[in-house]
């Protein structure tokens, strides 16, 4: 995206985006922010991090204690129904 581009896109924001787009780009022009790391602070990215945090929480999920163990569950949970005959 050229600096062009983005006024341009800057002046399509809604007045309520700004404020929140000025903070995203203060942060990545003052280097707390990784560029290309951008994307993981946008609404819809934010919301899903909130929404494992609560399934986290409420222990909705499986730990597994090695990577053996989750590609072995992985194996056999994906294997073909007919595999056993």
């Amino acid at each position: 995206m050229t600096k062009a581009e983005l006024h341009e896109l800057v002046d399509r924001l809604p007045e309520g985006a700004v404020d929140g787009a000025a903070i995203l780009l203060e942060e990545i022009t003052d280097g707390r922010i990784d560029p290309e790391q951008a994307w993981f602070w946008t609404r819809e990215w934010q919301a899903k991090e909130r929404e494992a945090d609560d399934d986290l929480a409420a222990g909705r999920g499986t730990i597994y204690e090695s990577d053996d163990e989750f590609l072995a569950v992985l194996d056999e949970r994906t294997k073909p129904l007919d595999a056993d005959s």
